[in-house]
C-alpha cells in the first residue's frame, strides 16, 4: 500500500509494504531521491556521478551481514560520496525546460567489504537474512572549509549530542525493529544543530551492499561553470546514522540493541582521487533507530524490499 502526504514544499512518497510507488526516473526503488535529482533518469544520474569532480571515502563500523545477526564486526565498510558539480539541466528528463545552466550532484554509497558483496545477488538470501540496516541521512549538515579535515567524527556536533542521538535511535529501533515512523526528539544536547524532524531515513536493499548509491541530491541550478556553486557542493557536510538492526527471523532477545554509528561524510578530495583521509574514528553507539521520514528540501522515499 502506497502512502502520500504533501506538506507545504515537501512531498514525501513512500511506502512501508513491497511494491512501493516508484519515481518515475528512479524505478526499483533502495534510494532516497532528494532535491532536484527527482529530474534526472538514473541511469543518467549514475553517468554523471560515475566521474565526479571530488570524493570522499570514510571507514565505518560494519558487521558481517552474510552470517546471522549479530555475528562480528568486519573492517571494510565504507560510506562514500561522489560529487558532480556541472551537471547540465539539458539532461533532465524534461529537456524542453532546459535553460542552459547546471546541476551539482551529489550520491552517498554505503558498500560492505569484498567478501560480503556477493551474498546478495540471490534473492533467496535477501528472503532468509535476519539483519536490517537502516540509514539515516541528515540533509542540514554544516559547510566546512576546504581544508577542513575532520576524518568523520563530526566536530559540529558536540560529543553529548553525538552520543545522546545514537542512544536515540537505538532505544527507538529496540521498541519496533522498524526503520520508518516517527522520529525520536531532537536531543537538548544538540541544540539547534539538528533537527531529527528532518532526517531522511530508508532501510538499506541488502543488494546494494555492492556500492549501489542509498541517497542522491542537487541543489538548484546555478550557471554552468559557477565556482561559488561548485564550492558550496565540495564543502557539504552530510551526517549519516548506520543502524545495524534485525528483523523477526533473528528472534532477538528481550533488551536487545543494535549498533548505531554517526559519521560525517564530504567529498573532500577533488578530481576524482581516492581520498588519502585517515579512516573515519566516528563514535559508535550499542543501541538504536527508527528514523524520521523528512528531508528539509522536497524528496522522495521509495522501497521494493519487504518490511519483515
Amino acid at each position: 500500500m502506497g502512502e502520500f502526504l504533501k506538506i507545504t514544499n515537501v512531498l514525501f512518497i513512500f511506502s512501508l509494504f513491497t511494491g512501493a510507488t516508484a519515481l518515475a526516473g528512479w524505478p526499483g526503488g533502495g534510494v532516497l531521491v532528494t532535491g532536484n535529482a527527482v529530474q534526472f533518469e538514473r541511469e543518467t544520474w549514475e553517468r554523471n556521478l560515475a566521474q565526479p569532480n571530488a570524493t570522499g571515502t570514510f571507514p565505518v563500523t560494519g558487521f558481517d551481514i552474510s552470517q546471522k545477526w549479530p555475528s562480528q564486526e568486519v573492517d571494510g565498510w565504507t560510506l562514500s560520496v561522489n560529487v558532480s558539480t556541472d551537471i547540465p539541466d539539458s539532461q533532465t528528463m524534461n529537456t524542453n525546460n532546459a535553460t542552459g545552466k547546471a546541476f551539482a550532484g551529489t550520491s552517498i554509497f554505503l558498500k560492505g567489504p569484498d567478501t560480503i558483496q556477493g551474498t546478495f545477488t540471490n534473492q533467496s538470501a535477501i528472503d532468509e537474512t535476519t539483519w536490517k540496516v537502516c540509514v539515516a541521512v541528515v540533509p542540514n549538515g554544516p559547510q566546512e572549509d576546504l581544508s577542513t579535515a575532520d576524518n568523520g567524527t563530526c566536530g559540529f556536533l558536540s560529543s553529548q549530542c553525538i552520543t545522546d542521538l545514537q542512544k536515540a535511535y537505538a532505544d527507538k529501533f529496540s521498541r519496533n525493529q522498524d526503520c520508518y515512523g516517527t522520529p525520536p526528539s531532537t536531543p537538548s544536547s544538540c541544540g539547534s544543530s539538528v533537527d531529527t524532524a528532518n532526517f531522511g531515513v530508508q532501510q538499506f536493499p541488502l543488494n546494494s551492499v555492492n556500492g549501489t548509491e542509498i541517497f542522491v541530491t542537487a541543489p538548484d541550478s546555478h550557471d554552468s561553470g559557477d565556482q561559488t556553486a561548485q564550492n558550496d557542493a565540495l564543502k557539504q557536510v552530510w551526517p549519516v546514522l548506520t543502524i545495524w538492526g534485525w528483523n523477526t527471523r533473528a528472534k532477538a532477545p528481550d533488551g536487545s540493541s543494535p549498533q548505531v554509528q554517526l559519521s560525517c561524510v564530504r567529498a573532500n578530495t577533488n578530481n576524482g582521487s581516492s581520498s588519502n583521509q585517515p579512516p573515519s574514528s566516528g563514535s559508535t553507539y550499542r543501541g538504536s533507530v527508527v528514523v524520521a521520514l523528512g528531508v528539509a528540501t522536497s524528496v522522495v522515499l521509495y522501497n521494493s524490499f519487504s518490511i519483515f
